[in-house]
């Protein structure tokens, strides 16, 4: 089951249980969430590795604008007229 899926199903559990009066029901709901998250913490950290490595996107300057984040490499991309683009500056 999807980590998203076991938080979403907790968090019911919780507001059943709430609904209900059944304290035991809330404190089950409350284990299945804190469980689901910590299982959910080592795929995040992953992410977060894959995204600093890379050198692609847009980030905001000191000004807020916003700015390739590897502008050598943005520089250095070719771009090929298709006949629909808008006007500007043509390769």
């Amino acid at each position: 089951m999807s980590t998203f899926r076991e938080k979403a199903e907790a968090q019911t559990e919780q507001v059943i249980g709430q609904m209900l009066g059944d304290e035991l029901l809330v404190r089950e709901g409350q284990s299945r969430l804190r469980e689901a998250e910590s299982e959910a913490e080592p795929s995040e950290d992953r992410a977060k590795d894959r995204d600093e490595g890379a050198d692609q996107g847009i980030i905001r300057d000191e000004r807020g604008q916003e700015q390739p984040k590897d502008k050598a490499r943005a520089q250095q991309v070719s771009r090929v007229d298709n006949g629909g683009d808008p006007p500007g500056k043509k390769a």
